[in-house]
């Protein structure tokens, strides 16, 4: 953890810090932002993407929506074509 103000002048140094954890800023000795290397951000987007994707997919499980047969969707879709 570091103040934002003391942070400036090491950003270089917390920077190299990230690499191995992450850094806690502070403002006004209070968590403000955290500085993380830029692989283990790209690492948690892609667990917070998977996570989303699994909560969708869990939801249309409990709650499907309503579908319609192939047939029906071939007759919706020529009906937009032709009106177009």
């Amino acid at each position: 953890m570091i103040a934002i103000s003391e942070a400036k002048a090491k950003l270089t140094e917390l920077v190299r810090t990230a690499d191995e954890e992450p850094v806690l800023l502070l403002r006004h000795s209070k968590p403000a932002a955290v500085l993380l290397a830029h692989q283990r951000y790209e690492d948690l987007m892609e667990r917070l993407a998977d996570a989303e994707d699994l909560v969708a997919i869990l939801e249309h499980r409990l709650e499907p929506e309503e579908t319609i047969s192939l047939e029906q969707l071939k007759a919706d879709l020529n009906g937009v074509v032709a009106s177009a």
